[in-house]
């Protein structure tokens, strides 16, 4: 009893090398049941198995995905295809194959290129007795549920090829009908016209007519001496070059064979280097990935890992740049206080500088002339009352705050900030306070004399101490605000905060790469996945060229064989011939063509007719031929079928 062998199989590219391999090796009969079969390297297997004898029979679902593949090439060549209709809701869901019913391998895979590139498939190959015997149950089950076979193509009528011997036998019928049936067409004729002339076309004699005629064909058949050794020295003569002439085809053919076998080899070898250096690059591509295109985005991957850990570990502040703080402090504080003197001088200037001025000169004492900044802002007010003091030091702190109110509120909102700050504490508040200024002057200078005309609104345009006032609070403000907000970020860089944010940024980062670079090695993982399927697929080419290149001789000598064994054939056949004919002349029993004897009767008859046509009007002429065509035939059935024809004369089978 033979060891039962079972192997399970689960990886696409394993399953469809063992389909390949069990079909190369089937030698009688393979059985394929398969809901859909759409891949045609299988497809092609099948059909180089065909055309080496092995039975086949198909069963697919009738289904669209079904008809990518001309299955009627297949049954062209021998094999038997079914499709199988479902019921109801049901469909043809059978996916197995037996071979030369000793192996059978089943399971979930579809013959289709889906299957084959794509899906999870598994398949049990086994040579389990019973459940290769169950399966080939199952499918003859399975057939007449089937609709009709997909219908072999009408052949195309083809005319039997005529055999040496047989051309060799019709040669001598023609050779002898010549040189023995030969007659006097003319007189003949001539004698049909009497005949039909003495009788005026009564076709009722023309039975004895033909009787006469045949009579002397018969007379004619009898050949005298001489004729005879001129036929047989013709026959002798024609078989000789019949036969060179089958020798010379003979010998062609067997050169064709030979140097069409060469070609064949020489093309079957070159397709074996192609493909073996097609395997070989493909080879050298897998191991250029795995060895240099995978390894260098593994290693990123392991180094961007590494990063990862060390940012992730990483909470150390940078180093105090005290070369950068130090000035930051300086210009800072020196910006506060050049703020704090203007501004305070502007809104000593807003509210006092007017009446201050009216009481000086009330009291006859000296005036200095009106400007934009008054040094004595500071002190001047500390002799005014304590909420003056307070407002004057309070008001310097709103163009401030508006320089640098950007700085104290959300992300999403500092755009905003910021634009309003400009707007508002500079152009605006500044503005405010500039015009303001360049009034009180404007006043001051009225009083004191130094010109005339009450202050109009327009005139600030084109007051110089207006754009002073102006562009002095501006730039203060706008350095005021670099200077503090580079200062601000120098304390951010060493907030914990910040620090947990930029390496949670940085972390983000290197993850994606790490991403990027998982989704290239799953790309070449899925390029060398499709190397090896291509791989597969020409080893299975070497695999037919090999076969083919160890068959190409084999094949050549059947051929050869065989073109020698019909030449010996047709040799025999001529010789064998030519014998029969010679003794049939020695023996005076000659054979020839009973188309001889019928040649005669119808070069009798055209006489016949023209006598009827010469002699009567068309019509009846017509139906007078016709009469004696009738007469003809009766005359050559009675003569052929009732066996009254002399032995000699030939009836072929068509008569």
């Amino acid at each position: 009893m033979e060891p039962v062998e079972q192997q399970v199989l689960n990886d696409n590219k394993e399953i469809y090398s063992k389909i390949q391999y069990e079909l190369l090796r089937a030698q009688s009969e393979i059985l394929v049941a398969s809901a859909y079969f759409t891949d045609d390297h299988l497809f092609g297997i099948l059909s180089d198995k065909l055309q080496q004898g092995v039975s086949i029979e198909i069963i697919i679902a009738d289904n669209s995905d079904n008809e990518r593949l001309d299955f009627s090439q297949l049954v062209a060549k021998g094999a038997a295809v079914y499709k199988i209709k479902g019921n109801g809701y049901g469909t043809m869901n059978q996916k197995f194959c037996v071979i030369d019913q000793k192996i059978a391998l089943h399971g979930s895979y579809n013959w289709t290129i889906n299957a084959k590139k794509n899906n999870h498939e598994s398949i049990i190959c086994t040579n389990h007795r019973e459940t290769i015997d169950g399966l080939i149950e199952n499918f003859n089950k399975t057939k007449p549920g089937t609709i009709a076979p997909i219908p072999k193509p009408a052949p195309s009528p083809q005319q039997q090829p005529i055999t040496a011997g047989a051309e060799f036998e019709k040669v001598l019928d023609s050779m002898i009908a010549a040189e023995i049936g030969s007659f006097d067409r003319k007189l003949l004729r001539e004698q049909g016209y009497l005949r039909c002339s003495a009788n005026n076309g009564d076709h009722h004699v023309l039975y004895k007519a033909f009787d006469t005629l045949y009579s002397v064909f018969i007379h004619d058949i009898d050949v005298i001496d001489d004729k005879k050794k001129r036929l047989i020295s013709k026959i002798e003569e024609y078989r000789q070059k019949k036969r060179e002439a089958l020798e010379k085809e003979c010998e062609l053919h067997v050169n064709f064979l030979e140097k069409e076998s060469v070609i064949t080899k020489n093309n079957l070898e070159i397709k074996a280097v192609k493909l073996s250096s097609e395997t070989e690059t493909i080879y050298k591509n897998i191991d250029d990935i795995r060895e240099n295109k995978m390894p260098v985005k593994e290693k990123e991957n392991e180094e961007l890992k590494s990063e990862i850990k060390v940012v992730e570990q990483e909470s150390v502040r940078p180093k105090f740049k005290w070369f950068e703080f130090i000035p930051l402090v300086i210009l800072n504080t020196a910006l506060l206080i050049y703020l704090f003197i203007f501004y305070s001088s502007a809104a000593y200037i807003l509210l006092f500088s007017v009446s201050n001025t009216r009481q000086k000169l009330a009291q006859g004492l000296p005036m200095e002339p009106p400007q934009i900044f008054y040094p004595d802002a500071i002190t001047d007010t500390v002799a005014e009352t304590k909420t003056a003091v307070l407002f004057i030091f309070l008001f310097v702190f709103i163009p401030v705050s508006f320089g640098i109110i950007d700085l104290f509120v959300k992300a999403k909102w500092k755009t905003l900030a910021s634009v309003l700050g400009f707007l508002f504490g500079i152009i605006v508040l500044d503005g405010a306070i500039a015009y303001k200024v360049a009034q009180a002057v404007h006043e001051m200078n009225i009083l004191t004399g130094n010109i005339r005309g009450e202050w109009r609104m327009g005139m600030a345009f084109s007051d110089t101490n207006f754009y002073l006032v102006f562009v002095f609070g501006a730039f203060g403000l706008i350095l005021f605000k670099v200077v503090f907000k580079k200062m601000m970020h120098t304390f951010e860089e060493r907030s914990p905060d910040t620090i947990a944010q930029k390496n949670q940024l940085k972390i983000k980062h290197l993850r994606e790469e790490m991403a990027g670079n998982a989704d290239k090695l799953l790309q070449l993982k899925g390029s060398i996945t499709n190397l090896e399927i291509e791989i597969i697929q020409l080893k299975v080419d070497i695999k037919h060229t090999d076969l083919e290149l160890k068959e190409l001789p084999v094949r050549l000598n059947q051929n050869l064989q065989k073109s020698r064994n019909q030449l010996i054939k047709d040799l025999e056949n001529i010789d064998k011939i030519a014998t029969i004919y010679t003794i049939h002349i020695q023996s005076d029993n000659l054979p020839i063509s009973v188309d001889a004897l019928k040649d005669r009767i119808n070069v009798f008859l055209e006489g016949w007719n023209d006598f009827l046509h010469q002699e009567y009007a068309i019509a009846k002429a017509t139906t007078k031929t016709a009469q004696a065509a009738e007469v003809a035939a009766e005359w050559q059935e009675t003569k052929i079928f009732v066996h009254r024809i002399d032995h000699r004369v030939k009836i072929g089978h068509n008569v």
